[in-house]
């Protein structure tokens, strides 16, 4: 998969990006609709900070495709 950074981003990367951003979106209105933020929020919030965060990097940076003969390998296809 090509990053974010690369002249011509994947959809994949494009989709982590959009659901990091996604999960940031819901962390901060929880936190905005809360009065007080309690132990359960913050389990919360420290559950999806790290999960967007690394979905956000895993966009910039790419991951790596499997072999295009590896399902046949797999499969016997």
């Amino acid at each position: 998969m090509n990053g974010l950074t690369s002249s011509a981003p994947s959809q994949s990367a494009i989709r982590l990006t959009v659901s990091g951003f996604l999960l940031m979106l819901v962390q901060s209105t929880l936190l905005l609709m809360s009065p007080s933020l309690g132990a359960e929020a913050g389990v919360l919030i420290w559950t999806l900070t790290p999960l967007a965060f690394c979905a956000f990097v895993a966009a910039l940076i790419g991951t790596p495709e499997p072999p295009e003969g590896h399902w046949r390998q797999r499969y016997g296809r």
